[in-house]
């Protein structure tokens, strides 16, 4: 048996590079694009600049994952670099830029690219922070698979520590993670409203694009940001009652865990 777990903890970090290899796209563009592109959206007269908040926010989603999977820095960087690149370059291939586009998205992918692998690596620090990321990620990623699943996985994760004597710490837990999926959903939208803004062309200009984004942003955050986040979970309130199962399962699975650990003999 201790042999399994050797082998298995040595094993692990390149199961968690290949997952991290398998799960980039999926996790930050299905549903977007084809696969291993990104999601442009092109129109006779330049890009639509809604795209620039997909790239974004699909590139720092797709590099979380990638650093929450693999420890090694440079192997964190490396792979996501090399996938958001190659990605690029597939992308770049189908779709024509108007002057001065190219770059600017280029560089909101890159952003993403690098606050992703921060945001990720944080992750790695215990359950909680693992449970906030999942959290951050549904409510951020601009793919379409169903994301609530990562909702109801954050929302039960905290339970796995969860005792008679943790019940305080365990609720104020579910309740970060709760606020930080709404606050991920009601900035996402906010920062696609921003994009929206934008005439078809504006990314070419990025000075004076930039402050036309920010005012978007913040009106759409000024008058939908409590409308979201009091009609949020009641679209997904079937997955919360899943989360509370699961929840439960975790209870039982920790709590028996522990007491076999109990009565093992030293």
């Amino acid at each position: 048996m201790d042999n399994w777990g050797v082998r298995a903890r040595r094993a692990w970090p390149f199961v968690a590079m290949g997952l991290a290899v398998a799960l980039w796209w999926p996790a930050g563009f299905a549903g977007r694009a084809s696969w291993m592109h990104l999601s442009l959206m092109q129109t006779e007269n330049g890009i639509v600049p809604l795209s620039g908040g997909e790239l974004f926010l699909g590139s720092l989603v797709g590099a979380a994952v990638v650093s929450a999977l693999v420890a090694a820095p440079l192997a964190r960087l490396v792979i996501a670099g090399v996938l958001t690149g190659a990605a690029w370059l597939l992308t770049e291939a189908d779709v024509v830029f108007a002057q001065g586009e190219r770059g600017v998205l280029a560089a909101l992918v890159g952003l993403g690219l690098l606050l992703g692998l921060v945001v990720g690596s944080q992750s790695m620090r215990g359950v909680l922070p693992a449970a906030t990321l999942l959290a951050m990620l549904a409510g951020l990623t601009p793919a379409t698979w169903p994301r609530a699943l990562l909702l109801a996985a954050a929302v039960a994760l905290p339970f796995w520590s969860a005792t008679a004597e943790r019940a305080a710490p365990t609720a104020i837990a579910v309740a970060r993670v709760v606020a930080t999926w709404l606050v991920s959903v009601v900035f996402s939208m906010s920062l696609w409203a921003g994009f929206a803004s934008l005439e078809v062309g504006g990314l070419a200009d990025p000075r004076s694009a930039a402050p036309d984004i920010a005012r978007g942003f913040v009106t759409f955050l000024w008058e939908r940001g409590l409308e979201i986040v009091r009609t949020a979970p009641q679209v997904d309130s079937p997955w919360f009652w899943g989360a509370i199962v699961v929840a439960v399962g975790l209870v039982m699975v920790a709590n028996t865990l522990r007491r076999r650990t109990a009565q093992t003999p030293a």
